[in-house]
C-alpha cells in the first residue's frame, strides 16, 4: 500500500487489490473545495487514471460529510481582492475540478463514490462523474449553488439532466431541493444506501468485486456507455462492433470462456 498525504487529500493506492482510494481531507470545514484540494484531487485523479496498477478508483471524504460545496469563507475573502485577482482565482479552481471530473469519467476503470453525510455544490458534480455510488442512509444531496448568487460547474449541469430528466434537474438545481438518501436513490443519482456505520466496507465490498472482474472489459463498457449519449444508434453499434471485436484477442476473453466451459470461476490475475 502506498499514500501520498497532503494537508487536504489523501491518496491511496491498495497495490495488490487494484484498488486506488481518493479521500476528501478537510474534515474541520466539512471537506469544503478550495484550491489546493482542488488542484490536488486533479493531480490524484490524473495519476489514478494513468496507473495500470489501478483497477478501480473510491472517491470518500474524512469526517462528516463527502463535500458540503466550495469553501465560502475563502470565497468571502476573495470579495476584497481585485476583481482580476478574484476571477483568476475562480477560474484556476473551476478548471482544477473540471480537470478532475474529466479524469473520473474519461478513465477507463469504474471510479465509486462512497457517499456520507452532506454532498452539496461540487460535491454534486464530483458524485455524477462517478460510475457507482454507494451512500449512507444519513447522505443528503443539494446543488445549493443559488441561495449563493451562482451557477453549478463540476459537471453537474451535464450529468443531472441525462440521469433524472430536464424537469427534475431543473428543480433540484432552480429550487435547490434537498435530497435524503432515499430520495436520490429512487431518482437514480444513488445505486444503493446502507447504515452510515457499514458505508466504508460497503463502499470496499463493491471496489473489491470491480477489481477481481475483468479489468479491460469492465473499463471498455464504461468507455460505451457514455458514447451512448453521444451517439445516435448506428454509431452505438459500430462502437460495440469494434470493442468486442478488441477482445475476443485478449486474455480475459480467453480465461472467461474457458471458465465457462469448465464450470469455475474465472481469474483474471487480480484476486
Amino acid at each position: 500500500m502506498s499514500t501520498v498525504t497532503t494537508d487536504c487529500l489523501l491518496y491511496t493506492r491498495h497495490s495488490t487489490e487494484g484498488v486506488a482510494e481518493i479521500t476528501f481531507n478537510r474534515p474541520t470545514c466539512m471537506n469544503a473545495l478550495n484550491l489546493d484540494m482542488a488542484a490536488a484531487f486533479a493531480e490524484a485523479a490524473t495519476a489514478a487514471a494513468n496507473d495500470p496498477k489501478v483497477r478501480v478508483l473510491v472517491l470518500t471524504g474524512r469526517g462528516t460529510s463527502f463535500m458540503s460545496g466550495g469553501d465560502i469563507h475563502a470565497f468571502h475573502k476573495l470579495l476584497s481582492a481585485p476583481a482580476a485577482e478574484r476571477r483568476d482565482h475562480i477560474a484556476r479552481l473551476i478548471d482544477f475540478t473540471h480537470q478532475a471530473v474529466t479524469a473520473l469519467r474519461r478513465m477507463e476503470k469504474p471510479v465509486i463514490a462512497g457517499i456520507h453525510g452532506t454532498a452539496a455544490g461540487p460535491g454534486i458534480g464530483i458524485t455524477l462523474a462517478c460510475d457507482l455510488v454507494v451512500a449512507s442512509d444519513r447522505a443528503v444531496f443539494q446543488m445549493a449553488y443559488g441561495p449563493l448568487g451562482t451557477t453549478p460547474e463540476a459537471g453537474a449541469t451535464h450529468a443531472l439532466p441525462r440521469l433524472v430528466g430536464s424537469r427534475r434537474a431543473a428543480e433540484l438545481a432552480l429550487l435547490d431541493r434537498r435530497l435524503t438518501a432515499l430520495e436520490a436513490l429512487e431518482l437514480g443519482i444513488v445505486n444503493r444506501i446502507c447504515p452510515a456505520p457499514m458505508l466504508a466496507e460497503e463502499t470496499r465490498c463493491v471496489a473489491r468485486k470491480l477489481a477481481c472482474g475483468a479489468a479491460n472489459a469492465s473499463g471498455r463498457t464504461k468507455r460505451l456507455l457514455y458514447l451512448s449519449l453521444e451517439h445516435n444508434f448506428q454509431q452505438q453499434l459500430a462502437a460495440e462492433r469494434e470493442t468486442f471485436l478488441s477482445a475476443i484477442d485478449s486474455g480475459e476473453f480467453a480465461e472467461g470462456i474457458t471458465a465457462f466451459v469448465e464450470r469455475r470461476k474465472p481469474f483474471f490475475g487480480q484476486c
